[in-house]
């Protein structure tokens, strides 16, 4: 039975940069995290660094349109994960040690930034293609990347978070179905501490107004591709004959970006906010509108349906009243539970002010669009599907059990130790390692460069020694050992 020798452990965890060579199951790579400026990244993958006792977060430290990375230091304070996830995110400068088995990454652009270092390793990996962040569906450059990773064989599966998605996938990318994984919505906290009767603010009741508010991050100098200048627009045709109405403005729009006329004393401009503001602020509000459009009919980026304020919004009871420029709805009923509308300014008002006029049903819709919201995107639901894929994947015999990291020297090299690494499960989900070793013996000699070992550490010692059926499996990689080392194994094994 083999034994790691602890001191030939400690010598070999000091390659790159005297730090422990670290295996993983599951290594999430991201460019803003540790951020709490993107809650939907920090519930997921918050989850997968618990629920995979073997995983790791590595951190690209990136700003992103302006949200500062807060930096390591800070973690503990700004990050909503529990303290067993915060000690597996990792800085950049530390993941040469990691050794994954698989990958995975949202947002094209950090796929297509991380692709050659997939490749240079052999790591496979999951894409998360939520809109946006470089999926630009018929522009040239963004369908060059995608296939590109999509033709790949290290590219498992990618997971689709809207029916365009999906559709252009099987079309236009002529991706095969069965490694497309639809998963409609995105992971957002839809457990808040709300509930309608109790914590909704109501006209007539908690307050004189009623509130309409535009939540949405800001990209560019344009204002109609988030739709704010349709809702300035609507708030100059509907104030003027309602003294009731107040207009509320999240993100990076200011007072001067759309004129405002006679109306401006009815708006107020709250900034670029996080998460903390918005359980205050919601149940104050009566309406989101929403009336986004994609920058160029079906080509370029789009927005989900709905955003993920929409959504954050809704959990907190304010109705959704929101445009569907490319037919993205699968779950809502206009008038049931939601309110659809498009980039006709009039007569978006005109269902407004029909709704505004009759408090009663507005909160009635608001309800129901509250409980399609929280039942559509339950966050157990969303969470419970995505970690489905990638156990499945993990599950999957054609992969090793470790990938050997990058050697930078022969020095280096040749202070690799290892113990012939089977785990209880190995025999189960991954019944090809012996020929996988072997392939690395055969690479091994052909170098000429004299390693100790080949394998990586038992995680099970005992589990091992008790299944029967692996004794020829360890006799076999034994006598890989000597094959490559030219001599008897050493270090500890019996």
């Amino acid at each position: 039975m083999p034994e790691v020798n602890t001191t030939q452990a400690e010598e070999a965890g000091a390659v790159h940069d005297q730090q422990a060579v670290r295996y993983v199951d599951l290594a999430i790579y991201d460019e803003v995290l540790p951020s709490p400026a993107s809650p939907f990244r920090t519930l997921e993958y918050g989850h997968y660094l618990s629920f995979f006792d073997r995983s790791a977060l590595v951190s690209l430290e990136a700003w992103h349109h302006r949200f500062a990375h807060p930096g390591f230091g800070k973690m503990a304070e700004t990050l909503a994960v529990p303290d067993v996830a915060k000690g597996k995110i990792l800085p950049i400068n530390q993941e040469s040690n990691l050794v994954p088995r698989l990958a995975y990454v949202t947002f094209l652009n950090n796929a297509w930034a991380l692709f050659p270092h997939f490749k240079e390793r052999d790591l496979p990996f999951i894409l998360q293609l939520y809109p946006g962040g470089g999926f630009a569906p018929n522009v040239a450059e963004s369908d060059e990347r995608l296939r590109t990773l999509l033709e790949s064989p290290l590219c498992r599966r990618v997971i689709a978070t809207q029916s365009l998605t999906r559709d252009y996938l099987l079309g236009p990318m002529g991706y095969a179905a069965e490694k497309i994984e639809m998963i409609y919505g995105g992971v957002f906290e839809s457990h808040v501490e709300f509930d309608f009767t109790r914590d909704k603010k109501r006209f007539g009741t908690h307050k004189d107004t009623i509130d309409v508010c535009f939540v949405a991050y800001r990209y560019g100098p344009d204002t109609s591709q988030k739709g704010y200048d349709q809702f300035v627009e609507v708030a100059r045709l509907l104030a003027p004959s309602d003294p009731r109405l107040r207009f509320h403005v999240v993100g990076g729009f200011r007072p001067e970006d759309e004129p405002l006329g006679e109306v401006a004393d009815r708006f107020s401009f709250h900034g670029i906010q996080q998460g903390e503001f918005f359980a205050e602020f919601y149940p104050r509000m009566d309406v989101i509108l929403s009336p986004n459009r994609p920058i160029s009919g079906h080509a370029g980026p789009f927005d989900g349906f709905p955003t993920g304020a929409c959504m954050e919004a809704g959990f907190r009871g304010v109705l959704n009243c929101i445009a569907d420029p490319l037919s993205l709805n699968v779950a809502f009923e206009d008038g049931r539970d939601i309110l659809i509308i498009d980039r006709d300014a009039p007569r978006t008002a005109e269902r407004l002010r029909a709704l505004f006029a009759d408090p009663d049903r507005l909160y009635a819709l608001a309800e129901a669009n509250c409980r399609r919201f929280r039942h559509v995107f339950d966050i157990n639901a969303q969470l419970m599907a995505r970690t489905r894929i990638i156990v499945a994947e993990l599950l999957k015999t054609e992969q090793l059990v470790i990938r050997p990291t990058a050697i930078t020297s022969t020095a280096v090299a040749n202070r690799i130790f290892s113990a012939f690494a089977l785990a209880e499960d190995c025999e189960r989900r991954l019944g090809n390692l012996v020929t996988e070793y072997r392939k690395l013996a055969d690479a091994y000699e052909k170098s000429g460069a004299d390693y100790a070992l080949v394998a990586a550490a038992l995680r099970e010692e005992q589990a091992l020694n008790a299944r029967p059926l692996l004794v020829g499996t360890k006799r076999r990689i034994k006598r890989l050992v000597e094959r490559v080392t030219g001599r008897s194994g050493q270090g500890g094994q019996r």
